[in-house]
Formats: structure tokens, C-alpha cells, sequence
């Protein structure tokens, strides 16, 4: 159980503390940690300011009458989190970004979410790129997307990606990368074909009573004269190929993701005489292009193998 810290974050990983999380505070700063968070370091995370002016100071409590004050509950406008936006407090969602009204959703004027993940929004991700314009191109899972382009300006190099493991092809466009898409996504259907001539052997034979991946493999070695060791070995060399692809996309798609945000970025900045219109046309998220990726890898071997006449 902790103190009354309300407002305050864990001084290691910037989570808001709660009344029921286990809190620990720095002997000679009292600066709040979460247990778990000060003993993964061993001390205090504002160690090196001690015995400065900007030594931890624990925040003095805000009056209700003070809050009311400073933010109006009777106005009628709010400013998006996301990209600034000021909107009318009855709208559901952000008309510029689309990024849901925390009003309208349940909570309160004072009820913020953090859409860059702990980092400050002067943070330098690259080429003089800060999380808040790179927020704004990002649009979509930034609290997620922001925090690993800082790691990788520190020195980072991977990361890993679970929606870029199961569809390599389908998040790549998502994040309208569409030539690295199309690229990765002509690699998977051809790693795919690779397979069509033991699907095509197998076809021919009664698999009907077939349960699971050793009774499959038993009964392509019972018949390996007729399928032929080509076929099998082609096969499994095309899964493997397909794993180690969506792994590679896995691990590095962040990194790859990242940079595109600081060229984009950097050239609207540069550029762009409508930086709001750049940042919502080149940057979020395309649902099509993650639709197109996902099917066409899915389906286009199999059509093009029955064009063929391979199967």
C-alpha cells in the first residue's frame, strides 16, 4: 500500500501510482517508486540530481476550487491529445485525427492518456524529429510506436512485432509501406509456390483419415516414390524461408517503420505548405493496404497454382 500519491508517476517507468500499488520511497529525496521498478535498479531513479535545485520535490496538492479554476467545466471546447485539434466537447472523436473524446467515453477533463508512452514530447527520435511531430504521423498506436523510436535512437537496433510476424505483408502496407509491402509480399507467395507440388501429390492420395502433422508425415513417406523427395524437399523449403522472413520483419519492422517516420517527417517539415494534410494523407494507418497485403498473400498462390493448372 502507498502514501497518498495521487498524480504522481513511479519515478523509473512513469506509470501513474495508485493507493494500492506496493511503493517504496528514495530515503533522501522521497522520490516514489513502484518496489518492483527500484529494485530492478537498485536505487533511487533521480539519484544523480541529490543535493541539487532539481531534486525531487514531492508536488503540492491542487485545491478542487483551484482545479475548476484553471480548467472550466462549463467549456464547451476541448484540445485533442493527439494532434491539438480543438473541438466541441459533444463530439465523439477528434474531427481532425479521429482519436476518441475521453469525455464522451466515461472520463473527466482531467482524465488525460499518455499517446507517447512515458516519453517527453521534445525527445529528439532522429534528424531533429521530436515524439510530438512523429505523434502526429504515427496517429494511430503512438503510445506503442514512440517509446521504441527512442530506444533506437539510444542505440537499439530491434525490437519485436507480433503483427508483423503473422502478416509481414499485410502490416507493411497497413503502415502504407507499400513498395517494401509488395516486395516482402511477392517473397511470401513465392515461398508459398515452393509448396504447390506436394499439395498437388497429396491430392492424389487419401488423406481423409489422416490426423495431424506425424500421420501426414508418415504417409508422405509411405508414398515418397510417387509424391518425389523434390516436392518435399521444395516444400520445406519454403516454410522455412516464410519463418525466417516474418521473423526478420518481426525483429527489424520497428526499426524500419521508425526511419520512415523521420524521412517522412523531415520532409513535410521541410516541404509541406499543409503540414496537418501531410501528416494525415502519408502517415496513420491504411486499412486497405491491410486488407490488400493479408488476401493477396493468402490467396493468390493457390489462384495462380489453379491458373497454372498445378493443382
Amino acid at each position: 500500500m502507498s502514501l497518498n500519491n495521487s498524480g504522481e508517476k513511479c519515478a523509473v517507468c512513469k506509470a501513474y501510482l495508485f493507493e494500492e500499488d506496493d511503493v517504496v520511497y528514495c530515503p533522501e529525496c522521497g522520490a516514489p517508486h513502484h518496489r518492483d521498478c527500484y529494485s530492478s535498479i537498485g536505487h533511487c531513479a533521480l539519484e544523480e540530481f541529490h543535493g541539487t535545485e532539481n531534486q525531487y520535490k514531492k508536488p503540492e496538492p491542487v485545491k478542487e476550487e483551484e482545479s475548476r479554476e484553471a480548467l472550466p467545466v462549463q467549456s464547451s471546447i476541448i484540445t485533442c491529445g493527439m494532434c491539438g485539434e480543438k473541438y466541441e466537447t459533444t463530439d465523439d472523436f477528434c474531427p481532425n485525427c479521429n482519436t476518441p473524446n475521453v469525455i464522451k467515453t466515461g472520463g473527466g477533463r482531467f482524465v488525460t492518456f499518455d499517446f507517447l508512452g512515458g516519453v517527453s514530447g521534445n525527445t529528439d527520435l532522429g534528424n531533429g524529429v521530436t515524439a510530438n511531430e512523429a505523434k502526429k504521423f504515427v496517429l494511430n498506436n503512438t503510445h506503442r510506436y514512440i517509446p521504441k523510436f527512442a530506444g533506437f535512437k539510444k542505440g537499439k537496433k530491434a525490437s519485436w512485432n507480433w503483427l508483423a510476424f503473422l502478416t509481414p505483408c499485410g502490416w507493411l502496407m497497413s503502415r502504407k509501406m507499400y513498395l517494401l509491402g509488395a516486395i516482402i509480399g511477392a517473397l511470401e507467395i513465392a515461398f508459398t509456390m515452393l509448396s504447390v507440388p506436394l499439395t498437388a501429390a497429396l491430392n492424389q492420395l487419401d488423406t481423409s483419415s489422416v490426423r495431424g502433422t506425424m500421420e501426414m508425415a508418415a504417409l508422405i513417406l509411405e508414398n515418397i516414390s510417387s509424391i518425389g523427395v523434390t516436392a518435399v524437399y521444395a516444400a520445406a523449403i519454403g516454410g522455412f524461408l516464410s519463418i525466417a522472413l516474418s521473423i526478420i520483419i518481426a525483429t527489424f519492422g520497428d526499426l524500419i517503420y521508425r526511419n520512415r517516420v523521420i524521412s517522412k517527417v523531415s520532409e513535410i517539415k521541410r516541404e509541406s505548405e499543409d503540414k496537418a494534410e501531410d501528416y494525415r494523407k502519408k502517415g496513420g494507418i491504411s486499412l486497405f493496404g491491410a486488407v490488400l497485403g493479408y488476401f493477396a498473400v493468402s490467396y493468390l498462390p493457390t489462384i495462380i497454382a489453379y491458373t497454372l493448372g498445378m493443382l
